[in-house]
């Protein structure tokens, strides 16, 4: 053999070629080739295998091959079988030889190497050979791979939310039902698996299928075993008794044991299996016996029938440990490895994302079989001729080895995207509803479709045929939308602790069927197979035909402000309020007096909303025959994505532009400065709202309904209606009565001196009250604050709320008094909204604010965070760059809690205002700390860098606080104020991260000491002021203490 000859020549062992073959490409020899008769004393252990491509001349081929040539023909002679392969043999021969139909099956022998050029070929001559040559596994998933690893996600989004129950393993889509297991559908699935997914690969990939009648390699190439694993695979996903399994590791209570109707038991649901009989379908259970044994569950109980994590991940394992064959899931330590990665992706919060990087964490190539060097890839030399030892040779040989690795590689990234894409998401897709819950943040929870069933009968009982939801069919739905622009909504349920929300989504487009029709779809075997087609109407989402409605309600609301009685919508609103509210009270009075408050709350306040008197409430709101609106464009670009915000305002000289424009606090956010002006009518803006008041479809479940009372939740005018209605009630009958509390009592001295001589004025229509601060009523929707400095006027105010008021249809809920004071018999309310701290100051809970019973100080409430781990509460990135989007959570756990209402004087002591600044640091450094536990698994990032971070938060914080301040625009004097000294709020928040850290020191020990050490060299070290050293000390945040983190 010649010496120049390249490591990609045939060897004198090479198995022969097809005559035919080889005749028809005349001599020119190709990147890659298989055709093939196989011989049956060729032995795949011989040390002599298939080169990579070939290049020797064809002299020197002939010469070491023919003799290995002409025992090969009169092998075929002496078998006297046809030499001409069959049809189907010769079809896909003719397929795979064409060179347009690129994503055919490939036959590969050989794989490409770093450079794809043959030895003596110039790049122009293979390009003028590539008529005869294909792309293999070799040319697909050799190429130089991107970082496309971390950019590609595992679709979570189809897990949430579904309703559908099917007999099945999975929905009627998935591939693994539509496949039988034979050698076609193993064919189909290799396809599905390893050839068709862009995200992964750079191109629609070709796969590395062989001639499998003239494979050198027999069963143990990598297509045959693909082939032969996959077929069990089909069978077993067909075979599985799923629902055995899942009573084995997600067991509840029996059906019969559940809760129904008005139970006011409590039954435990760990341990015993679920009580159905198993039929006959593959899947082994009869799905219509379940369903005929569902029973209404009592929806103060359902929340308490989920199914723990554990056991959802322990139902997956089980199930993929059934069905998949052992070689494909690798050896028992990538068992423990890829079991870990399902639980990382099962417990994953809300809005969290999985990357297939992480889906492939410290999973290893050489510990899948399918995968290990004890399998020919089809393409491999183990042994490089002795004749071929040049440089040359050798470089090529240890390409060709990486290029090996790199393929392996992408194989199995392309089947974990698959596992978990295609059987992961749809097993639980099939047998769970998964839902987030109000009591649980963030947290992801995992209901058994039967069980969901159950709580879904209960709910349409409870809440819908009690609350005047009335059913429609599809005519009369059609009767309804055939005359308005926008369609209807869907509903959704949410649990919560004592039952469940039903949440609407108006924001989505809506379709409905118009006609049915039958076409022919072809035939078979003689037999006419006709399918039913639908046709839809598309309607605009409710939302979005709204957006007039709720602009010229906007703006009614900046301009006539007393028609919302004393709605506030923001902290911002409750700080003007209050503030001056307390200046009244200080300027009066040289000392605090004495102040009395109630907190209630609106039961069922959006759904007892009374539709009638709210039109009529409408009617005095919307007076004029024709608003001006303007509409304007922002242009919104971010690092991710970016997009155009549309908005329409009232136009009108006594609204400022800047009160009425959302104002988009980003650097990223552009004006375009084209403006359209149009007019609306008062009855067209009539006519949208009594269509969306009066006629609400709601679709739920695949049937339609009409909502009786209430108003829709989810909409846009929600809170401005409810505002609206509420403050109607409050100028008609809460402050009219409230004047003549005041005035029946003007003969009694303490009154008199209680109220400050409030004065009372009503207006000639609208019983308006105008008062001096003897009293102050706050409303945030349907959430009441009442401070007062007399005690009966406050004792009046209770009274009449616990009656209710029968022409608004609203009544209290008796749940959610609170009070500060006693009142006789009603002493047992005092406790429902009232925290008391171990330092003895007690607050009452409004709104997100714990306002002091004594001083009126404010304080933010992080009672909600008491019941719930802190992790709950999170939404952690671990891609792109972990450490980047860190520095930015930490700014965005510091912004909620960082406004004037905490920080002004005139409303809190200095001590008052650094303990407020340091409790946000202790929230945020918690939060920290549970950040950092979560990235640990992925990544590991360094001390110093993590001290930065928290440096620059700080700093933030300090610039916003000023800002924030800085920025408040108030009507009236005087002005904010604010006293911190350089460096307080640095001071503060590494005293925080200290605490905090302390208590997690063997994790954060290298960083407790660098944060330590900025502390001792702090400029304030040795002038702590008393108002600090209150701030830090633990029992005035023994709130925050509690938090579990």
């Amino acid at each position: 053999m010649d010496g120049g000859q390249p490591s990609g020549s045939f060897s004198s062992s090479c198995p022969p070629f097809h005559t035919g073959y080889f005749s028809g490409c005349k001599r020119s020899y190709m990147q890659s080739s298989c055709w093939h008769q196989e011989d049956k004393h060729y032995q795949l252990g011989s040390s002599n295998t298939i080169s990579q491509s070939i290049s020797a001349p064809t002299p020197t081929l002939e010469r070491n091959s023919n003799g290995k040539l002409e025992k090969s023909i009169k092998f075929v002679t002496e078998l006297g079988k046809r030499s001409r392969p069959f049809r189907w043999q010769r079809e896909r021969k003719r397929r795979l030889l064409d060179p347009g139909n690129s994503c055919n099956l490939i036959p590969c022998t050989s794989i490409c190497s770093g450079k794809n050029t043959l030895h003596g070929k110039s790049p122009s001559q293979l390009s003028a050979q590539s008529c005869h040559s294909h792309k293999c596994i070799g040319s697909l998933l050799l190429q130089p791979r991107k970082n496309i690893a971390e950019e590609v996600y595992i679709n979570r989004k189809s897990m949430f939310y579904n309703l559908d129950c099917s007999p099945s393993i999975l929905r009627r889509g998935n591939v693994l039902r539509s496949l039988k297991p034979n050698h076609a559908g193993s064919e189909s699935l290799a396809r599905h698996i390893f050839g068709s997914y862009d995200a992964i690969g750079n191109t629609p990939s070709a796969l590395f299928f062989c001639n499998s009648g003239t494979c050198p390699f027999g069963l143990n190439c990598l297509y045959h075993s693909l082939i032969k694993l996959l077929k069990v695979l089909i069978r077993r996903s067909r075979n599985c008794q799923y629902v055995r399994l899942m009573d084995k590791h997600c067991g509840v209570a029996s059906l019969d044991q559940i809760p129904v109707g008005n139970s006011s038991s409590m039954f435990e649901c760990h341990g015993s299996e679920l009580d159905i009989e198993v039929g006959e379908d593959a899947c082994g259970f009869d799905i219509k016996q379940i369903k005929n044994s569902l029973e209404p569950i009592d929806p103060q109980f359902a929340a308490k029938f989920y199914c723990p994590k554990s056991q959802v991940v322990s139902f997956i394992w089980a199930v993929c440990r059934s069905i998949v064959p052992a070689d494909l899931l690798g050896t028992c330590s990538n068992w423990r490895i890829l079991r870990r990665n399902i639980s990382k992706f099962i417990k994953l919060r809300r809005f969290e994302n999985f990357s297939l990087k992480q889906a492939m964490h410290k999973l290893k190539t050489s510990r899948f079989p399918f995968l290990s060097n004890k399998l020919s890839l089809c393409c491999q030399n183990d042994e490089v001729s002795n004749s071929m030892g040049t440089k040359v040779m050798h470089e090529g040989y240890s390409m060709q080895k990486e290029a090996v690795c790199i393929m392996k590689h992408n194989l199995m990234e392309r089947w974990i995207y698959w596992f978990f894409s295609h059987l992961v998401v749809p097993l639980i897709q099939a047998h769970f509803y998964v839902t987030e819950t109000e009591f649980g943040k963030q947290d992801v929870y995992f209901f058994r479709k039967s069980i969901w069933e159950k709580f879904t009968k209960s709910t349409i009982t409870n809440n819908f045929n009690d609350k005047g939801y009335r059913n429609l069919n599809d005519s009369a739905v059609r009767n309804i939308l055939a005359s308005r622009s926008f369609g209807f909504s869907k509903l959704r349920l949410c649990p919560k602790e004592n039952g469940v929300r039903i949440l609407a989504n108006l924001k989505a487009y809506s379709r409905m069927p118009t006609e049915e029709f039958y076409c022919k779809d072809g035939q078979s075997r003689g037999v006419r197979v006709r399918k039913k087609l639908h046709k839809f109407d598309y309607y605009k989402p409710v939302n979005y035909v709204l957006r007039d409605t709720h602009a010229v309600l906007k703006g009614i609301k900046l301009k006539e402000s007393e028609l919302l009685g004393s709605s506030v919508f923001d902290y911002g609103d409750v700080y003007r309020k209050l503030r001056t509210f307390l200046l009244g009270l200080k300027k009066a009075k040289a000392s605090m007096p004495d102040l009395f408050l109630v907190v209630s709350d609106v039961s069922n306040a959006f759904d007892s909303v009374d539709q009638d008197k709210l039109l009529d409430v409408m009617k005095n709101v919307i007076v004029k025959d024709e608003y001006h609106l303007k509409q304007s464009y922002q242009m919104l670009c971010t690092t991710k994505t970016s997009w155009v915000h549309e908005n329409v305002m009232l136009t009108d000289p006594n609204i400022s532009p800047r009160c009425a424009s959302p104002q988009f606090h980003s650097l990223h956010c552009v004006n375009v400065n084209q403006e359209l002006s149009r007019s609306v009518q008062k009855k067209k803006l009539f006519s949208t709202l009594y269509e969306h008041v009066k006629r609400n479809v709601m679709q739920f479940d695949k049937k339609f309904y009409l909502q009786g009372s209430g108003i829709p939740q989810g909409s846009v005018l929600s809170s401005l209606l409810c505002s609206l209605y509420f403050g109607d009630l409050e100028r008609k009958v809460i402050f009219p009565f409230l004047g003549r509390v005041i005035e029946s009592r003007t003969n009694d001295l303490s009154v008199r001196q209680d109220c400050l001589d409030i004065s009372v004025s009503r207006s000639s229509n609208e019983g308006k009250i105008i008062s001096n601060p003897g009293y102050m009523l706050l409303r945030f929707i349907d959430d009441f604050l009442f401070i007062s400095t007399s005690k009966q006027l406050a004792t009046h105010f209770l009274s009449r709320l616990q009656r209710g008021f029968r022409e608004y249809n609203c009544y209290m809920n008796e749940r959610k008094f609170g009070l500060n004071f006693d009142v006789g018999n009603t002493s047992g309310l005092v406790s429902k909204r009232v925290y008391v701290c171990k330092d003895g100051i007690s607050f009452l809970r409004w709104s997100g604010l714990l306002i002091n019973c004594h001083s009126l100080e404010i304080r933010a409430d992080y009672t909600k965070f008491l019941n719930k781990h802190l992790n709950s509460s999170l939404t952690v990135c671990w891609q792109g760059k972990p450490g980047h989007h860190l520095k930015a959570k930490l700014c965005d756990f510091l912004r909620p809690k960082c406004h004037p209402i905490f920080f002004d004087l005139n409303i809190n002591t200095p001590a008052v205002v650094r303990l407020n600044i340091f409790q946000s640091f202790l929230l945020c450094a918690m939060k920290f700390h549970c950040y950092i536990c979560h990235l640990s698994y992925m990544c590991k990032l360094r001390g110093d860098f993590l001290l930065n971070i928290i440096l620059r938060s700080l700093r933030y914080m300090d610039v916003l606080i000023k800002n924030r301040m800085s920025s408040i625009q108030l009507e009236s004097l005087p002005r904010p104020r604010l006293h911190l000294e350089n460096g307080e709020v640095e001071w503060l928040g590494l005293n925080a991260y200290i605490q905090v850290l302390t208590r997690k020191q063997a994790r954060h020990s290298r960083l407790l000491s660098l944060l330590k050490s900025k502390l001792f060299a702090h400029r304030l070290v040795g002038r702590v002021s008393s108002d600090l050293i209150y701030a830090v000390d633990s029992s005035h945040s023994s709130l925050l203490w509690q938090i579990k983190y």
